[in-house]
């Protein structure tokens, strides 16, 4: 079409005919797929943007105006190109949730072991679950011990450790050890068939949101028919009235909406925010509740060592020092915060002997001689360890932010208390404020404890914090928030997450979170930058700016050139160019949101 308006412009057809029959043949073979889609809306009774165009370019033709048929044309069809390379479909959510599932479970029947089916799985079964599998059920741990991470479940941030009586949950990941365990709930009835099936039925239940542009385009429309036909009863002149249907069209809306969707999509894509279809730029700008789940979105998911602090003759370095020691062959998830904490400041490891492990309490060894303990409060007391008024005032305090307490002792004497917990990122309370400042209420939800959720809220001054949360909880929260008349978005990054993403107004998924949640959410965002998502919301306001002002404009370009048709002051080719000028102001308006 490109070519054929160069031709048509120089007028290369002059010399043989005083038919632009390049216009003519350009307008009608590259403007098939609108004239197709104006046909269907015919049918089914709708006023839509191809529509409204196909009307304008009819009407150039009619009149002899090819060659403005064809601009009009070519804008039509760029725009709706533009409109469809914003718009791609994504894998099946379900499909790839049920792949994170294990196909095969060894049982032990009748006492003997063998590889089933998960189909195959009962209640009461007993499992063997090896180390670096997937669970398949939900269930109790009957013998054996390891640590299970549950984050895909829970939205925990350390892995967990499971020893007899524990409870386990399908879809999480045994690390260490070999458990047996007695099945409670298989296949659909597990949390995690759950998750899978409340995304079905979230998927089922979203509406499909008209587009913009057709909305404001069919009102425009319903207007041209008017001015063209008031101008016709009136004058009695046909020229006037066709001028009147050219100079209305709703090509200011039609090809500026879209295009202003896409500029957004583009300048999100540029701060490295990915924007899975225009709707939900425009739902994002009437956010006015961002719920954030905490672990892998406002934390970082890693354990370090907050402090390290000594209650004995010993320096802080000297029970980082005597911890790594013990924890040196550790298989515990805060073993590695120990040992990275003591190898960054290049500290000494002694060596151990006669040392046992107490799954879910500590570690006894000796260290040099010396009588080593490491673990939680009750293990040291049921050793007779006194940890007296200062430590146990540690405990507290440090409970109450949230932070894990490994404690040190030497010859049943408290040595020192090492503080561990998840940090949050670096930018998460200007992020938070951030989106305060565009009016948004922030609400936390995380499966980590009561006490961990309200010292991260109270660090970042967010409005209402919810811990303990299991995703079907994470779900209702989101749907009562709806239902309270609130617009919410939804930021998180594991698939206890997926079906709140779904459910939200607006679902975002971190860059660093599952793919699960990634194909749940309506936008991702490539990197981990908390700081993108008030960003985001920014943009999709200035965007849904654009288009409003595209849409006014429209009207009284509208109404200024009916007018001027109904006094018959307007030619079919000026109200052309009106139309076509217009048209490319609105455009340009549209790409400005590709600026910074």
């Amino acid at each position: 079409m490109i070519v054929a308006l160069v031709l048509s412009w120089l007028k290369v057809w002059a010399p043989m005919t005083s038919f632009d029959f390049i216009a003519l043949a350009a307008t009608l073979i590259g403007g098939f797929p609108m004239f197709q889609e104006a046909y269907e809306a015919i049918r089914e009774r709708r006023m839509t943007m191809e529509l409204s165009m196909t009307i304008a370019v009819i009407a150039t033709l009619i009149i002899g105006q090819f060659f403005t048929g064809l601009v009009i044309t070519f804008f039509v069809i760029f725009a709706e190109l533009l409109e469809h390379l914003t718009l791609s479909r994504g894998r099946n959510v379900i499909e790839t949730l049920i792949e994170l599932l294990p196909s095969k479970a060894t049982v032990r029947r009748n006492n003997d072991e063998q590889e089933i089916s998960i189909d195959e799985l009962r209640p009461n079964d007993i499992v063997i679950i090896k180390p670096g599998t997937r669970i398949p059920v939900d269930g109790v741990v009957i013998s054996g011990s390891s640590f299970v991470d549950q984050s895909s479940i829970t939205g925990e941030s350390l892995p967990i450790e499971k020893v007899e009586g524990s409870e386990i949950f399908a879809g999480t990941m045994n690390n260490a050890g070999i458990l047996e365990v007695e099945a409670h709930r298989v296949s659909k009835e597990t949390i995690f068939g759950k998750i899978i099936e409340i995304i079905e039925q979230a998927r089922r239940s979203k509406a499909p949101i008209q587009k913009v542009a057709d909305i404001l385009s069919a009102r425009l429309v319903y207007f041209a028919f008017g001015g063209a036909i008031l101008t016709f009863l009136v004058t009695r002149n046909v020229v006037s009235a066709i001028a009147a249907l050219i100079v209305a069209g709703a090509c200011g809306v039609a090809a500026g909406t879209p295009l202003a969707i896409l500029a957004g999509i583009g300048r999100t894509a540029k701060e490295g925010i990915i924007v899975k279809g225009g709707v939900y730029l425009e739902l994002l700008s009437k956010v006015d509740t961002i719920v954030l789940d905490k672990t892998g979105t406002l934390t970082l998911g890693k354990p370090q060592i907050i402090n390290v602090q000594s209650f004995s003759s010993l320096s802080a370095q000297d029970v980082l020092r005597l911890a790594a020691s013990v924890e040196q062959h550790s298989e515990h998830p805060l073993a590695k915060a120990v040992l990275e904490k003591a190898k960054a400041e290049q500290l000494k490891i002694d060596k151990y002997s006669d040392i046992k492990y107490f799954p879910g309490q500590g570690i006894f060894c000796r260290v040099n001689g010396s009588e080593v303990l490491l673990g939680n409060a009750p293990f040291l007391e049921a050793r007779a360890v006194n940890l007296g008024s200062s430590v146990n005032n540690y405990i507290v305090e440090r409970k109450e932010r949230g932070e894990t307490c490994i404690l040190v002792s030497m010859q049943r004497k408290v040595a020192g208390a090492i503080a561990i917990a998840d940090t949050l990122r670096a930018e998460a309370q200007q992020a938070v404020q951030e989106m305060k400042k565009l009016g948004c209420r922030i609400v936390l939800l995380t499966g980590d404890s009561r006490a961990v959720a309200k010292s991260i809220g109270e660090t970042l001054h967010v409005d209402e914090v919810f811990g303990e949360m299991l995703p079907e909880q994470k779900l209702e929260k989101i749907r009562e928030l709806k239902s309270n008349g609130r617009s919410v978005a939804m930021v998180g990054d594991g698939i206890n997450d997926a079906p709140a993403l779904v459910e939200a107004t607006v679902g975002i998924a971190m860059g660093t979170g599952t793919e699960v949640a990634l194909e749940s959410a309506d936008m991702a965002l490539t990197t981990d930058n908390l700081m993108k998502i008030a960003e985001a919301v920014k943009i999709s306001k200035q965007s849904l700016r654009v288009i409003m002002f595209n849409f006014w404009g429209t009207i009284i370009v509208d109404v200024i050139g009916v007018s001027l048709a109904f006094f018959q002051i307007l030619t079919p080719l000026s109200a052309a160019l009106i139309h076509v000028g217009s048209e490319l102001g609105f455009i340009l308006n549209s790409a400005r949101l590709l600026r910074r």
